[in-house]
């Protein structure tokens, strides 16, 4: 899976494709179901060929991107939210993307997270493995965030690993 895509919101990162919104959607998911982001700076990363293993711990450590072609140095675990539902939103130009709509908890940790990683690389990790490590230029402090992908494979493979589920 490719990992270049954009995560967006009220304030957003930079250098990254960024909104807020929500579009009609399809195919949201419980709660209990969907998995949780895990929120890291990034100290250094690397092209190339990466066979670490997914991180489990919350300390600094070593984390591929989700396609295994990047290696990332990260700093320990600023915290985590789960999603309360990812959907695939339907219509033109919409495809390529996952909306994830978050609680007001978890929306205000991710505000902290991001508002202290202002100018710095902010790794997004899923089942340890990072999914995507924008520049953060504003903290994110409104949702849903709506993460855009390259195609839509990617963003049905995303959601599909948010979810726990797999791709047909």
């Amino acid at each position: 899976m490719n990992t270049r895509f954009g995560v967006r919101s009220g304030a957003l990162f930079a250098g990254v494709l960024l909104l807020t919104g929500c579009t009609s959607a399809a195919g949201g998911d419980t709660p209990s179901s969907v998995k949780p982001l895990e929120f890291r700076l990034v100290t250094s990363s690397v092209d190339g060929a990466c066979d670490a293993r997914a991180l489990t711990s919350h300390d600094p450590g070593t984390a591929c991107n989700m396609a295994g072609t990047i290696t990332y140095e990260l700093g320990e675990s600023l915290g985590a939210v789960t999603p309360t539902s990812v959907t695939s939103p339907t219509g033109q130009g919409s495809a390529n993307s996952v909306v994830l709509e978050l609680s007001t908890a978890d929306t205000s940790t991710l505000g902290t997270v991001s508002g202290g990683a202002v100018g710095k690389k902010l790794a997004i990790l899923l089942d340890g493995r990072v999914l995507s490590a924008p520049l953060v230029a504003a903290p994110i402090t409104a949702g849903p965030l709506t993460l855009a992908f390259a195609s839509a494979s990617e963003a049905e493979q995303t959601a599909a690993a948010l979810k726990g589920t797999e791709t047909p």
